[in-house]
């Protein structure tokens, strides 16, 4: 039996991320005061890892 090699799409969590306007995520956040205390850890990354959290359970 043949397998197919072509992935004809992605996971639905990556497709979902996809559709983020992260510019626009990152310039409310930073007009809103919400970047003030973030070294690393900005609040785009904070939007993508929570729900991700979430969906495998590890709250």
């Amino acid at each position: 039996m043949r397998k197919n090699s072509h992935f004809s799409g992605q996971p639905l969590y990556g497709q979902v991320i996809k559709l983020l306007a992260k510019s626009k995520i990152l310039d409310f956040s930073r007009n809103n005061g919400g970047e003030g205390y973030t070294n690393r850890f900005n609040c785009l990354i904070h939007l993508i890892v929570m729900p991700y959290a979430v969906i495998m359970r590890f709250y």
